[in-house]
């Protein structure tokens, strides 16, 4: 199996791909800070994806 590649992507896919990048770092900081003040188990496994989504983009797997 070949990895996914950012250059055969169409634009728009690109684009939200690029979007969701550069927005991910601000969403964890606001869950961070919304688990520690109500913490629940929605709140955990949400940053816990975002903290996963972020290392996807830094590994540049996607």
């Amino acid at each position: 199996m070949s990895k996914f590649n950012r250059n055969n992507m169409p634009g728009f896919l690109k684009y939200w791909v690029n979007v969701t990048e550069k927005a991910v770092i601000p969403l964890i900081i606001f869950q961070f800070i919304r688990t520690l003040l109500f913490p629940s188990i929605l709140d955990i496994l949400l940053l816990g994806g975002l903290i996963a989504l972020y290392f996807s983009f830094q590994s540049k797997s996607i």
